[in-house]
């Protein structure tokens, strides 16, 4: 939106520009085009940058906080009642690849299967990894943390 739809020479104006930032994060660029009656430059392109910041994991969570809502439908709800590499898929994948926040699978993968159980049952103090077993309140069984560790091992 312009603030004026004709500006004489010298004169000022605003243009108002709103960017859909749905589904977006990070550096953006987008740009605003404004026609002019300069023979010189009769086409002005103007360069918007922004940084979008995540709602959800730009702020300091308690760990715990990805089993309740809005988290849980990411973090828990794909991988209800699945195992293995469907589970991971579904509830791991997005933390733990490269360029995340958690180990990708090729660093887990390197991991004794105790120190992977221990990090998916108990979490990992002091990250934002929560312990995943229902012994702890997460939402997993015994079977579907053995499921997860022998995908990763077996990877």
């Amino acid at each position: 939106m312009v603030s004026s739809d004709h500006l004489g020479p010298g004169e000022e104006g605003t243009i108002r520009a709103v960017v859909d930032t749905r589904r977006k994060r990070g550096r953006i660029v987008k740009t605003v085009q404004v026609q002019t009656n300069d023979p010189e430059k009769p086409l002005v392109v103007l360069r918007l940058t922004a940084t979008v910041k995540d709602p959800y994991h730009g702020v300091a969570h308690e760990a715990e906080a990805i089993f309740r809502t809005p988290c849980r439908s990411c973090h828990v709800d794909r991988g209800m009642g699945r195992t293995g590499a469907a589970l991971y898929r579904a509830d791991c994948m997005m933390c733990h690849r490269r360029g995340r926040l958690g180990k990708d699978i090729t660093e887990l993968k390197k991991l004794t299967f105790e120190q992977l159980r221990d990090a998916i049952e108990n979490g990992i103090e002091g990250s934002v990894m929560p312990g995943f077993s229902s012994r702890v309140g997460g939402p997993l069984t015994q079977a579907q943390i053995r499921s997860l560790i022998r995908y990763i091992k077996g990877h």
